[in-house]
Formats: structure tokens, C-alpha cells, sequence
């Protein structure tokens, strides 16, 4: 693989990391499925109280290169703007959209804008959960649909098809426990061709009355794979609304 090809397709990638929530209700239908999950997490209410969230952990990235590994910020203003940063002794990459507009910069391209799917993906993170807009309407609302089970580790799995911008993301839920195991996506990139984004969750742990995942995977198939641990997760703190800023 290219270097070109590879940064191209890891831009993709760290465009997606997951917040993703559990539960313990039993669900069939698309509406208890999202209606059920959304409740296991702590419900609506504490969802909607969340002004900010900042998580601050360690990755490793496996490459065709080697194993690079070092440290990750992710901060959301839910459903507004988001930052991301990561840094390891090889590689620094900053990720920021605004409500607006978004921007990437490392060390080897400089600052470029993002549009298209790591655009989505920026957006559909920001959100603190798959199904927050299910049962919304308007030309920019996601489009949700109820696809067949699957099984994912040994375990029945829902899934839901969660469309938005071109970009079909689909969601997989424990059948059983209600948690989010698994979100994927495939997408045209230029240069690059069909990219395949999986995006792992597990060990949640409670933060302002609602549950995060704390160890997450996002793997591009056949290219390569980052593991992410979350140490600490601050919710609504003080936040430089300046970060979500085009440097």
C-alpha cells in the first residue's frame, strides 16, 4: 500500500471513534430496538444533560509499517462541534469540526479541509448515540431501517441501518444486553477505492448517569487497525471552544 493511499484511508478512520452505550432491555422491532437502547444508557434526559464530554486515553495503531502507539483526546459538544487529537513519536493528527465546517491536520499534509464520508462520520460521532434522532424528520435528519439479525462473538445481534449523507452506517446491538457492539460502513474514497471501517466497543463503565464504551477498535480491512483505551472521561467541564477552530 501506497503511503499516499494509507494516509488517505487513515483519515477515515481516526474520523470514526465510538460512543456507544449499554442497557438490559430485550428489543424486536426498530422502534424498541432504538427506543430500548437509548433507555439502557440512562434515557433521554441524561443524554439531553450533557453539555460536554472530553475522553483522554492511549491507542496503537497497527500498520503495514509497524505498531505506533501514544496518547488520544476526544471532546464532543453533543451534536454541535467535535475535536480530536492524536500523538505518538512518528505521528500527531488533529481532527475539528465546528457545526460548520471541519479540518484535519498532521504532520505529513499539513491542514486540509474534510468533506464527504470522514464529513459524515465527524458529524454522526458527535452524537452521543446511534439512535439519539430516530423518530426525527427534515431534509437532514438520518434515515433508519431494520435490517436482518446477525451474530457477532457467539451472541444474537439486532441491526439497524442507520442512513445519512450518502453514507450507509449500520449499528449492531447485543439482542440481550442492548449494547452497541459493532458500528460499520463502507464508502468511495478518492484515491483509495471501497474502504471497509469496523468500529468495536466493549467495557462500559458510567460517566454523569450514562454508560460509555472505555475500549475501543476501528479496523479498515486488510490495511490496518487501532486499539484505543479511554482512562478518563470529564463531563461537562470547561471547554476552548477555540480547538474546533480551522488553524
Amino acid at each position: 500500500m501506497k503511503t499516499g493511499r494509507f494516509r488517505r484511508a487513515t483519515s477515515l478512520v481516526l474520523a470514526l471513534s465510538v460512543l456507544t452505550c449499554a442497557g438490559a432491555v430485550r428489543a424486536q422491532t426498530l422502534e424498541e430496538i432504538a427506543d430500548g437502547s437509548l433507555e439502557a444508557t440512562g434515557g433521554r434526559d441524561a443524554l439531553a444533560g450533557i453539555e460536554s464530554v472530553r475522553q483522554t486515553g492511549t491507542f496503537t495503531m497497527s500498520t503495514p509499517f509497524g505498531d505506533l502507539e501514544g496518547d488520544f483526546e476526544n471532546l464532543v459538544i453533543p451534536n454541535r462541534k467535535l475535536y480530536q487529537s492524536f500523538d505518538s513519536d512518528l505521528f500527531q493528527q488533529r481532527t475539528g469540526w465546528n457545526g460548520t465546517a471541519a479540518w484535519q491536520s498532521d504532520n505529513t499534509q499539513g491542514v486540509v479541509d474534510v468533506t464527504g464520508a470522514p464529513l459524515a462520520a465527524l458529524v454522526a460521532q458527535s452524537s452521543l448515540h446511534p439512535f439519539w434522532d430516530y423518530g426525527s424528520s427534515g431534509p437532514f435528519a438520518p434515515t433508519y431501517s431494520r435490517l436482518d439479525d446477525t451474530e457477532l462473538n457467539g451472541r444474537n445481534h439486532h441491526v439497524v441501518q442507520a442512513s445519512w449523507q450518502g453514507v450507509d452506517f449500520e449499528v449492531l446491538v447485543d439482542a440481550e444486553t442492548m449494547l452497541v457492539s459493532r458500528i460499520r460502513f463502507s464508502n468511495e474514497v478518492p484515491g483509495v477505492g471501497t474502504v471497509a471501517v469496523t468500529a468495536d466497543a466493549s467495557d462500559y463503565e458510567e460517566h454523569g448517569g450514562v454508560l460509555w464504551s472505555a475500549a475501543n477498535t476501528v479496523e479498515v480491512q486488510g490495511a490496518f487497525r487501532i486499539d484505543m483505551r479511554i482512562d478518563a472521561v470529564e463531563i461537562n467541564g470547561e471547554v476552548d471552544h477555540s480547538v474546533f477552530e480551522k488553524p
